[in-house]
């Protein structure tokens, strides 16, 4: 078992067709890592990038038992860094920029949505959903707690938004 791991090149000598093209498609799978963070391809290039790792592993086991074994532990020992380094990198890009909602445009108001707080009353059973009276504006929200009846009061609750106007139910004064 050790002289087959020990084994270091063919009987041949050299550098063998089985080594150059282990090498040559690890450089294609990171030549193709790099693509698939600035091409959106829905996985394809990252489908490719991983079919190179796999065979450039089995070229090398090709090659010899060693050169197999050494390139499956630096394959499945580097692949994690390697995508959190490009992840790292992708989040700073354009794209990524672009694909991903940021939270400072999460957190700014449209106009015309009623302030956290704002209170009001309902004017329909909100089941969760219903018609509400803000500011002496009528709108559809939807309610935090389930089940608010016509009449109660309530107030604009944390999270709403243009779409979605959030509300919860207050204590009657």
């Amino acid at each position: 078992m050790i002289e087959i791991l020990a084994q270091t090149a063919p009987a041949t000598g050299g550098f063998d067709t089985a080594l150059i093209a282990g090498f040559a498609l690890f450089g294609l799978a990171l030549v193709l890592a790099a693509l698939e963070l600035v091409v959106p391809s829905a996985g394809a290039i990252t489908a490719l990038c991983a079919l190179c790792i796999v065979a450039g592993v089995v070229s090398f086991f090709v090659h010899s038992m060693l050169w197999g074994l050494a390139s499956l532990a630096f394959a499945l020992g580097g692949a994690p860094f390697a995508i959190g380094y490009g992840l790292r990198l992708w989040s700073t890009t354009p794209l990524a920029r672009r694909a991903v909602l940021s939270t400072e445009l999460e957190a700014t108001r449209s106009p015309g949505v009623p302030p956290v707080g704002a209170r009001g009353t309902a004017l329909t059973d909100m089941r969760p959903v219903g018609r509400v009276e803000i500011d002496g504006r009528t709108l559809e929200a939807i309610a935090e707690g389930g089940f608010i009846e016509a009449g109660s009061p309530l107030a604009v609750a944390e999270g709403s938004t243009a779409a979605s106007l959030r509300v919860r139910a207050i204590a009657r004064t």
